[in-house]
């Protein structure tokens, strides 16, 4: 890994932050009816309660990680010197184990503050 593999990955995670940034994050309040597909995915695997969440941390965590994800799977595609068909196959091989790791990580850090549905820690 060189220094422009470096500045690829930077680039990307800013681009996908901001994309985030702009059009999840800047929303103020939870809206039962708009419910990301991220979030979603957390409320129903972790049973969190998102009457205990402010909906702008979560979502700032979720975009965090989200671009660390692509930023990951992109740097790591451009390095494998393969036709494109094959990068994209190994890009989504990649990115799939890479979000439901990263997710699990979120989940758990609000499971453990006691953030989910019924308030025990232990569920």
């Amino acid at each position: 890994m060189n220094l422009s593999d470096l500045y690829w990955f930077i680039a990307t995670f800013i681009i996908i932050y901001l994309f985030y940034f702009f059009y999840q994050i800047r929303k103020k309040e939870f809206n039962q009816n708009k419910i990301p597909v991220e979030l979603m995915f957390l409320l129903k695997r972790y049973r969190l309660d998102m009457s205990k969440i402010k909906y702008s941390s979560i979502m700032q965590k979720i975009a965090i990680v989200s671009a660390f994800d692509i930023a990951f799977t992109a740097t790591v595609a451009l390095k494998i010197n393969v036709n494109i068909y094959l990068q994209v196959l190994i890009s989504v091989l990649i990115l799939i184990p890479l979000i439901l790791i990263t997710y699990t990580f979120i989940g758990l850090y609000y499971k453990k503050r006691g953030l989910v549905i019924n308030g025990n820690k232990k569920n």
